[in-house]
């Protein structure tokens, strides 16, 4: 959304410097006011200089006319022109601070740039934007502008009830004051000063206060219209640098907490990973020299920690797969590689395991068929984590099938099984780390941490590719698009035909 925002501004500022008049629309005023003076002159010497020869008038005449027809003609263009620049002073002045501000990102840059311009546009010798704090009842001084320097470090917050700004904080009304003298923020500058304060509204909402001083001899800021625009105008850009400051700490604060878990996860399974590798080997001696029958009590308590410590280094390599791939750790080797034959290596990997639940593996793939720039070990493990997925989700005796195919610039493998569907409500999460399924969906199984989708996902990014699912009612389909690889002969045929 700030990204817009910035755009719409660096396009509207660049028109603004392209044409004089449309950076000061004032400017153009008074440069059409003196032409019409002059054309009003013309006319008025004309009219006279006719009515001179037309009704034989003596020159005391003619001057008499003249002067009543000029003075006329000076009164009317003056109120005039008074109209249209008070009409434009309100429509270009809350645009003129809009545009302004949008861009600035930092809150409190913000407010101080609001003072400043107001101050500026306005005549005024000082200004002050406000805070309002309704948990406290109480106004915040945030920004000044011809104040001291160190007024701001000082400055008093003002309670509400003894200010005098309920009407401008509660009914959203614009206060004047005839003079400084007590003021909380303008009593140094003199009685011969008078102060305003405007609301500054967002979303109808009373978020601040404008507070301005001036001369009460040159500053007397009537017109309720400007005020009114000037008051929206800076309330929104002030409100939106407010909750972008708030989502850039969010932002920044999720970051720092990824940062710790990726450190964490990292820390951890290196310190594990000691012990469970002594342990393995350990089993593993246990094992070869184990004498007795394969089904006896000593025989599958071995083999049970064998596995067991094989399923946690699993899990261990999971974890520190998701921290790299979380901290950008991870490398990859793109080489060019046949997607037939990556399919082919992944479904050789698991299919002991599918045959321990008699389920089929259909491939309808060509070994030799197209390339990919890729990683082949993350590719792989990529279609493993796939192929392992749909045989968790598969029931016994069912159907897993894995599909290549070319489609324009892109490969597309597809693995398909024939478990339960998924509903659309988790069809955007399961990618997700950590998530399982939700208790009675029929895709939540014991077991597992609910990494491979995720490291999945993270992986094919990784190589700028994409991943998805398709399912209905019964049986899934997880698809994995990589850009298509082009030897350079072809790619050089292909630009000669452009």
């Amino acid at each position: 959304m700030s990204l817009c925002l910035e755009n719409l501004s660096s396009q509207l500022m660049f028109r603004i410097r392209r044409y004089p008049f449309a950076s000061d629309p004032l400017r153009g005023v008074r440069f059409l006011k003196r032409w019409v003076r002059v054309g009003a002159f013309l006319a008025t010497l004309t009219l006279v200089l006719l009515y001179l020869f037309a009704f034989d008038l003596s020159v005391q005449q003619a001057v008499l006319i003249f002067l009543t027809m000029a003075v006329t003609a000076v009164l009317a263009i003056e109120l005039g022109f008074t109209h249209i620049l008070r009409l434009t002073r309100a429509s270009f002045y809350p645009v003129k601070l809009a545009v302004e501000l949008s861009p600035l990102g930092g809150f409190k840059e913000a407010c101080h740039r609001s003072t400043e311009m107001v101050a500026e546009l306005l005549g005024a010798e000082a200004a002050v934007v406000a805070w309002v704090h309704s948990e406290l009842q109480e106004l915040e001084p945030l920004a000044s502008a011809g104040l001291p320097e160190q007024w701001l470090k000082v400055a008093p917050h003002v309670r509400l009830t003894e200010s005098g700004l309920q009407e401008t904080v509660l009914r959203g009304r614009v206060v004047s004051k005839r003079t400084a003298t007590g003021d909380r923020w303008f009593s140094g500058l003199g009685e011969s000063y008078s102060v305003t304060y405007v609301p500054l509204l967002s979303s109808d909402k009373v978020i601040g206060v404008l507070g301005l001083a001036g001369d009460s001899g040159t500053f007397n800021p009537r017109d309720r219209r400007l005020l009114s625009g000037i008051s929206v105008a800076i309330g929104l850009a002030l409100d939106n640098a407010r909750l972008y400051d708030q989502e850039r700490k969010r932002a920044e604060r999720l970051q720092e907490l990824a940062q710790m878990r990726s450190e964490f996860l990292l820390t951890v399974s290196h310190e594990l990973r000691t012990p469970l590798t002594a342990v393995k080997t350990s089993a593993e001696m246990l094992q070869e020299e184990d004498d007795s029958p394969a089904k006896s009590p000593r025989g599958q308590l071995i083999r049970n920690i064998v596995q067991g410590v094989s399923r946690l280094n699993t899990l261990i390599g999971d974890l520190v797969s998701m921290a790299r791939l979380n901290n950008s750790q991870l490398q990859l080797n793109l080489e060019p590689a046949g997607a037939g034959e990556m399919a082919s290596a992944a479904c050789n990997l698991v299919r002991p395991l599918i045959q321990t639940k008699r389920q089929t593996l259909d491939a309808h793939f060509d070994v030799h068929g197209p390339k990919v720039l890729v990683d082949s070990r993350r590719f792989e493990q990529i279609l493993v984590n796939l192929l392992s997925n749909a045989h968790r989700f598969t029931p016994a005796g069912g159907r897993i099938s894995v599909d290549v195919r070319e489609e324009e610039d892109e490969v597309i493998i597809a693995i398909s099984d024939s478990g339960p569907g998924i509903p659309e409500h988790e069809r955007a999460v399961i990618f997700e780390p950590f998530y399982r399924g939700r208790e009675g969906s029929g895709r939540r199984v014991p077991g597992g941490m609910g990494m491979g989708l995720a490291i999945a996902k993270s992986l094919a990014e990784l190589h700028g590719g994409r991943i998805w699912v398709e399912s209905g009612e019964s049986g899934s389909t997880f698809f994995l698009a990589v850009q298509r690889y082009l030897e350079p002969a072809v790619e050089r045929v292909r630009a000669g035909a452009i």
